[in-house]
């Protein structure tokens, strides 16, 4: 393999090993959960799952791993993720194995505090899924305290923060779907 910029073949040729890669500006960005980051992945895309069945939305709720997405910056595989059944399904249909970002509706990632995806998931994937016109962001900290933000895009492609809920406090959003959490909720492992 050369030593970049790389593409989405070199990001495929890499070996089946356990690890998981990205691909961000040309580079490979190696995926390091740990087993709590997971844990809280786990029970995020149950609460979002179940909340969306509950509201007979038409999406299709995911858990990050093999599904990945096109953002304008390279390929992205979040933690958490809602896309659109419609367009999940025509992508399956044509045997793609990237679906577009811009059909997402909401992406959740789990920062791992002291790690190189902490400053990715505030930063770079901010921007990146800002560009991708992803119009629900939420981003989850467990480390001091567990926390949910939640962006929303705003009319000049931007996030911004429409609310906070830290540890006890009850999460009520709206959109996509309704959904109800409280982010100490997320650390019941």
């Amino acid at each position: 393999m050369s030593w970049g910029p790389y593409t989405i073949e070199d990001l495929h040729a890499l070996p089946e090993d356990g690890k998981g890669w990205e691909l961000s500006e040309g580079w490979l960005v190696e995926m390091s959960p740990s087993p709590l980051h997971g844990a809280v992945s786990d029970r995020l895309h149950s609460a979002l799952r179940a909340a969306a069945e509950a509201a007979a939305a038409p999406v299709y709720v995911g858990r990050g791993g093999d599904e990945e997405f096109s953002v304008p910056a390279g390929i992205r595989k979040p933690d958490v993720f809602v896309i659109d059944a419609a367009a999940r399904r025509e992508t399956l249909l044509e045997d793609r194995s990237t679906y577009h970002g811009g059909d997402l509706v909401l992406v959740a990632e789990v920062v791992s505090r002291r790690s190189g995806s902490e400053q990715s998931d505030r930063v770079a994937k901010r921007r990146e899924y800002a560009e991708a016109g992803i119009p629900h962001y939420w981003i989850v900290d467990f480390r001091p305290v567990a926390r949910v933000e939640v962006l929303e895009l705003n009319d000049r492609g931007r996030y911004g923060t429409v609310r906070t809920a830290l540890d006890t406090e009850e999460l009520k959003a709206a959109e996509p779907f309704a959904v109800t959490l409280v982010p100490a909720a997320l650390l019941e492992v």
